[in-house]
C-alpha cells in the first residue's frame, strides 16, 4: 500500500503526517483485531473454532457501527462507543489524531490480550 500514499504525493495534495496517522490507524486495528484472535486461539485447541470465534467477536463489533446508526439514541451512542470502526477509525482515515481514538483501540489490544493470559493461566492450572 506503499505505493498508493506516493502516487498521491506526487500527483496530488497529501501531508507525510496525514499518511502516518493512517498508517497508524491501520497498525492499531490491526492490533486489536490480532489481540481478539489470540483470545480466541486461547479459549480452544481447534484452529477453525477459534477463527470462528474471533470472526464473530471481530465481526460483532464491526457491525456495532451500522447499528449505532439505525437504533435510537440510547443505544446509539453505546454502539458507536464500542464500535472498532466508524467513529474511532474516521479520524485517522481523515489523517487526524485523536487520542480517543488511540486509548480505544490500545484499551481493546490490552483487554483481549489480558482475557488470553488469564485463559492461558486458568488452563495451566486445570
Amino acid at each position: 500500500t506503499l505505493y498508493m500514499p506516493l502516487m498521491i504525493l506526487v500527483n496530488g495534495r497529501v501531508s507525510v503526517s496525514q499518511v502516518a496517522v493512517g498508517y497508524l490507524g491501520l497498525i492499531l486495528l490491526g492490533a486489536a483485531v490480532l489481540a481478539i484472535g489470540l483470545f480466541a486461539s486461547s479459549l480452544t485447541r481447534q484452529q477453525v473454532l477459534a477463527a470462528a470465534t474471533a470472526a464473530v467477536i471481530t465481526g460483532t463489533l464491526f457491525l456495532f457501527w451500522p447499528l449505532s446508526q439505525i437504533v435510537g439514541p440510547p443505544l446509539s451512542r453505546v454502539f458507536a462507543a464500542l464500535a472498532i470502526h466508524g467513529r474511532h477509525f474516521s479520524g485517522f482515515q481523515a489523517g487526524l489524531l485523536h487520542l480517543r481514538d488511540v486509548v480505544y483501540y490500545l484499551a481493546i489490544t490490552y483487554v483481549f490480550l489480558l482475557a488470553a493470559v488469564k485463559v492461558m493461566e486458568a488452563k495451566r492450572w486445570e
